[in-house]
């Protein structure tokens, strides 16, 4: 999915209605946090994708392969 579709349908609230009515879960607000945090660190912090991912496992305390997972769920390009 598009992070800037994404980002959209979060701030018009389609994915809080959407998660209430149980169409979608939890793991879709985790991925786009993770992912918005790990673009953060890299464009402020001039640290690498890898670092990042590291440092991510420790704040959101999920193992590498989820971070990595919600890093590839989304995308930049339209």
């Amino acid at each position: 999915m598009n992070i800037t579709k994404a980002n959209t349908l979060f701030e018009e609230g389609t994915f809080t209605q959407m998660y209430k009515a149980g169409f979608i879960t939890y793991k879709v607000f985790l991925y786009r946090e993770i992912y918005l945090w790990v673009q953060a660190q890299i464009k402020t912090r001039h640290i690498t994708k890898s670092q990042a991912v590291i440092q991510a496992q420790g704040k959101f305390n999920k193992d590498e392969r989820t971070i990595w997972r919600a890093l590839n769920s989304f995308n930049e390009s339209l």
